[in-house]
C-alpha cells in the first residue's frame, strides 16, 4: 500500500513539474476547438458542483476554474458593496447629470448582481460573496473623500474621482474574468460578463465626459479667487 501511495505521489509530482515547465517555456497554446470548449465547460461545471472542501483547499490542485470561481465571488462581493454605497454619493452630488448618471448606474448594478448570480447557477453553485479587500479599500477612500470634500465646491469632482476608481477596478476584474470564461469554454457566462463590462466602460466614459465638459471647470473657477 505504501509503495502504491509513493508511486501515485511521484506520478503527480511529475505531472505538476511538466505543467510548470510548459508554462515557463512561454510557448503559445493552440486555441481549443468547439468540441474541446464544450467538453471543458462541462468539466468545469461538474468540478464546480462536486468539489469537496479538502480538495478546494489544496494549493497544488488549483486550476483556472478555481481562479474563475474566486474572481466571481470577489466581484459579487464588490458589486453588492458598491450598490449599498451609491445612495450616499447620489445624495451628496449637486450636478443634475451626475445625480442621473449615478442613479442609473445603481439600477444597472442591481442587474449586474443578478447576472453574476446567473453565472453561479451555471456553475451549479449557490451565490456566495468572497471578501474583497481591494474594493473595501477603494470604498473606504471614497468615504474619506466625501467627508473632506462633500460640502465643498469640488464635491462633484471628488465623487467622480472616487467613482472612476471603482469603475476602473471593475473593468480590470471583468476583463480578466471574460478571458477566463473564454478559455474555459463558458460561453454563456462570458456573454453575461461581456454585458456587464460594456456597462462599466460606458459608465466610466460618461463620468469622464461630465467631468471634462463641466464639473472640473466649474470647481476650478473658485481657484481664481
Amino acid at each position: 500500500m505504501a509503495t502504491t501511495d509513493k508511486s501515485a505521489k511521484e506520478e503527480k509530482a511529475s505531472k505538476n513539474a511538466a505543467k510548470k515547465a510548459s508554462r515557463a517555456s512561454g510557448t503559445k497554446s493552440t486555441a481549443a476547438n468547439t468540441e474541446t470548449r464544450k467538453r471543458r465547460a462541462q468539466a468545469v461545471a461538474t468540478k464546480s458542483a462536486t468539489r469537496k472542501a479538502d480538495r478546494a483547499s489544496a494549493k497544488d490542485e488549483k486550476s483556472l476554474s478555481d481562479l474563475f470561481e474566486h474572481a466571481l465571488g470577489d466581484i459579487y462581493y464588490a458589486e453588492k458593496k458598491i450598490y449599498k454605497s451609491l445612495p450616499k454619493m447620489i445624495k451628496a452630488a449637486d450636478h443634475p447629470e451626475l445625480v442621473e448618471a449615478l442613479t442609473s448606474h445603481r439600477e444597472e448594478t442591481a442587474g449586474q448582481i443578478e447576472k453574476l448570480e446567473a453565472i453561479f447557477e451555471l456553475l451549479g453553485k449557490r451565490a456566495k460573496a468572497e471578501k474583497c479587500d481591494a474594493i473595501d479599500g477603494i470604498l473606504e477612500e471614497s468615504e474619506s473623500l466625501l467627508e473632506d470634500f462633500g460640502s465643498s465646491v469640488a464635491a462633484d469632482a471628488a465623487i467622480i474621482f472616487s467613482c472612476q476608481a471603482i469603475e476602473h477596478y471593475e473593468i480590470t476584474r471583468y476583463g480578466s474574468m471574460r478571458a477566463f470564461a473564454d478559455a474555459l469554454g463558458l460561453d454563456e457566462a462570458k456573454q453575461h460578463i461581456d454585458d456587464i463590462l460594456a456597462q462599466e466602460k460606458a459608465a466610466d466614459a460618461s463620468l469622464t465626459e461630465l467631468a471634462e465638459d463641466s464639473v472640473n471647470a466649474a470647481a476650478a473657477e473658485y481657484d481664481d479667487e
